[in-house]
């Protein structure tokens, strides 16, 4: 597999003439472009067609199957580590909002039976950017920047037009479409304290905040602090699995006590140690192809 020596993100560019290929990954986040072309789409025993122009977004450890006479794809797989060098970059200069929005993206496919945008101005700007991305990525450039920013605003088309999709689709049924926003809203504001305290959710929503557990719980099957606990503690497994991020940065950047606060939670709903989970999954995931 072709990496870059610095960003190790890998940009592959795929003809399908009469053939078909099987797409499994394992980096944090892995996305597939029709650039040119039509063709059949097989995952967990589901197909669909896919066309010119439609952007998937592939889940880590999923197979995928495109089969076409005549498409071309752009394949892009960025590691943890390369998203992380984006979102520190787009703090200094204060900008990209969206790319808070990443584990969202990463931990909730609900866009995979289909293209993620639904915005048709947003998807011909992808387009324009992935096109740029697997260019720079063809001639070896030593320059990086172009492809980190072409990414950077790629995630935020990619975030913004999820999050629409999810709303839209719901706004027949007004209750559902409110647990659906205050369940977005917590997963953007996940790492900020104060905008998830049950007070401050229940403020900007516009419910009583007595009310607001018992409302949360009745419309999801589970009380709010369970389910905020559960969250942090999937992401806490993303980062042990597509990282070496050290678990006391983890514990400080998921607003954890500490480390050992982290460790003891995690040990309780997981019945082994980060370490332990590290470790594990590190194994299997020598087991098995890339």
């Amino acid at each position: 597999m072709k990496l870059l020596p610095v960003e190790r993100i890998d940009v592959k560019e795929i003809k399908l003439y009469h053939e078909e290929i099987d797409l499994k990954t394992k980096t944090f986040l892995s996305l597939v472009y029709v650039l040119r072309g039509h063709g059949k789409l097989t995952y967990d025993e589901r197909t669909i067609t896919f066309k010119e122009s439609k952007l998937f977004i592939i889940p880590q450890h999923q197979r995928y199957r495109f089969k076409s006479e005549n498409a071309e794809l752009v394949v892009i797989q960025c590691p943890i580590e390369f998203i992380d060098k984006i979102r520190l970059e787009a703090d200094r200069i204060e900008s990209c909002e969206n790319l808070h929005k990443l584990q969202y993206i990463s931990n909730n496919y609900h866009a995979q039976a289909g293209c993620v945008f639904r915005n048709k101005d947003d998807e011909r700007f992808a387009e324009v950017l992935i096109v740029q991305i697997a260019r720079e990525y063809r001639n070896k450039t030593n320059d990086y920047l172009i492809i980190r920013n072409c990414i950077s605003i790629l995630l935020n088309l990619i975030a913004r037009n999820i999050i629409e999709s999810e709303t839209s689709d719901l706004q027949q049924n007004r209750k559902a479409f409110s647990v659906m926003k205050i369940i977005t809203y917590i997963q953007e504001h996940v790492k900020d304290k104060e905008k998830t305290r049950i007070h401050a959710i229940a403020d900007h929503f516009g419910i009583s905040r007595n009310y607001f557990g018992e409302y949360f719980k009745q419309h999801t099957g589970i009380s709010y602090q369970d389910y905020l606990l559960d969250y942090r503690l999937k992401l806490v497994e993303t980062y042990l699995k597509y990282s070496s991020v050290r678990l006391s940065e983890i514990a400080y950047e998921l607003q954890f006590s500490d480390e050992s606060h982290l460790s003891k939670l995690f040990k309780k709903h997981r019945n082994m140690t980060p370490k332990e989970y590290r470790k594990s999954v590190s194994a299997e995931t020598d087991r098995e192809d890339i």
